[in-house]
């Protein structure tokens, strides 16, 4: 029991995990599972299919009581057939229908490979948005200590008349919204330590230092996300269901093989001139069946099909141009977060100048504590942006590698 009780003291604490950690945890996200299962189905689906069309083996047995015994009727009889059968022709049904699910197979393939880069960005994002929120907490962390450092130097400062009531309550009004500041930023991170944990399905905590590989990018014509496969074999499966909607047009031939073995028990055969009660009989069928009219159905059937394919490929055509813009928007994108950094550096180098030159005008009395607080507040803004910035571009990678169709994952490091 004590060791129990000592066990119990010890907290359950949160799984911490680089950005390719939670990445693998999130694998096991409930939407991927869902991706996963329908793939397995399209597969047995697929079996079921193509073992329809194999050779197929029936038995059947009977027996049969007569309350008045003749010689056509004994007072019982056993019957056992097996049946070997095979679809020779059926109007090209079972290539169509063979060329349909392997194309489902395929797409259920890349709508799960979707799925998981999918939830991979998400995880990327609030990754990334994790670290971003977390270094701008560091930098508000860092402007409480110097407001707390000049509110001392105040206070002394106003004891002896060197200050005004007025300059020390407006750095405790600034110290005041920090500390809401800093309670905006920890709900956000408990916030985006939620989503991680619905994403990852496991309460994590983030470890920063990961990165997103990019090397080279690809023109949009060659990009094509995994989404937009999978609808191009959907679309390939629509067209054979429309050709499997063809075959009733033409005849089915099928061939049979039945050996059948009869066994008749006679109460009294020597008196009814029986001499044999059993036998054996083995016959070979070939069958050709074909519809001739059937009211328009199989007509309407086709053209429901060919319909089907055609709102199928123009779905695609479209999805491809909206990919297309989506992925010249990401590369913008990924430019533009660039192009950040160094706007983001160049204010980060002004702003510490500023704040420096500022905070001496300020301690000589020449500039008054609104300029002050301005520049202290710029300088760690700064700081954060570039922070932001950093993280941004890595995002940008993860964004681009989406569109391309490249697995997020592997080209983390």
């Amino acid at each position: 029991m004590k060791k129990l009780s000592l066990l119990c003291l010890f907290p359950l604490l949160a799984f911490s995990g680089n950005l390719q950690q939670l990445l693998t945890l999130a694998e096991q996200n409930k939407h991927v599972e869902s991706s996963r299962y329908e793939l397995e189905a399209a597969k047995e689906k697929e079996y079921a299919t193509k073992s329809g069309y194999m050779p197929s083996l029936s038995f059947g047995a009977n027996q049969t009581y007569n309350q008045e015994e003749s010689k056509l009727s004994p007072e019982k009889s056993r019957t056992g057939a097996a049946t070997l059968s095979f679809t020779i022709y059926d109007g090209g049904k079972r290539e169509a229908l063979f060329s349909q699910q392997e194309a489902l197979v395929k797409a259920a393939t890349f709508s799960l490979a979707s799925v998981q880069n999918n939830v991979s960005l998400n995880v990327i994002y609030y990754y990334f948005n994790y670290i971003s929120t977390l270094a701008s907490k560091e930098s508000t962390l860092q402007k409480m200590e110097q407001l707390e450092a000049e509110r001392y130097r105040l206070e002394k400062y106003l004891s002896v008349g060197s200050a005004t009531a007025d300059e020390l309550q407006k750095i405790i009004s600034s110290i005041e919204q920090t500390k809401v500041d800093l309670l905006t930023l920890d709900n956000t991170l408990n916030n985006i330590s939620n989503t991680l944990e619905y994403l990852t399905g496991k309460e994590v905590s983030v470890e920063a230092g990961s990165s997103v590989r990019l090397q080279e990018t690809q023109s949009s014509d060659d990009a094509k996300r995994f989404d937009i496969q999978a609808l191009e074999e959907s679309v390939q499966s629509a067209k054979a269901e429309a050709e499997a909607a063809k075959a009733p047009h033409l005849p089915t031939i099928k061939i049979e093989d039945t050996y059948s073995r009869f066994k008749y028990d006679y109460a009294n055969p020597s008196a009814l001139g029986i001499s044999k009660t059993q036998e054996e009989q083995n016959t070979v069928q070939l069958s050709m069946q074909w519809k001739i009219f059937d009211f328009g159905s199989t007509s309407a059937s086709v053209q429901a099909a060919q319909k089907n394919y055609l709102a199928k490929s123009s779905d695609l055509a479209y999805e491809k141009q909206k990919a297309k813009a989506s992925y010249k928007s990401a590369q913008n994108s990924y430019k533009t977060a660039l192009a950040k950094i160094d706007a983001a550096k160049a204010r980060l180098s002004a702003s510490e100048m500023t704040y420096e030159l500022v905070k001496k005008k300020f301690q000589q009395g020449i500039v008054n504590n609104v300029t002050y607080l301005d520049a202290l507040t710029d300088k760690f803004n700064a700081r954060s942006q570039l922070q932001t910035a950093l993280n941004e571009v890595e995002y940008q990678k993860a964004v681009l590698l989406y569109e391309m169709g490249k697995e997020i994952k592997g080209a983390i490091q």
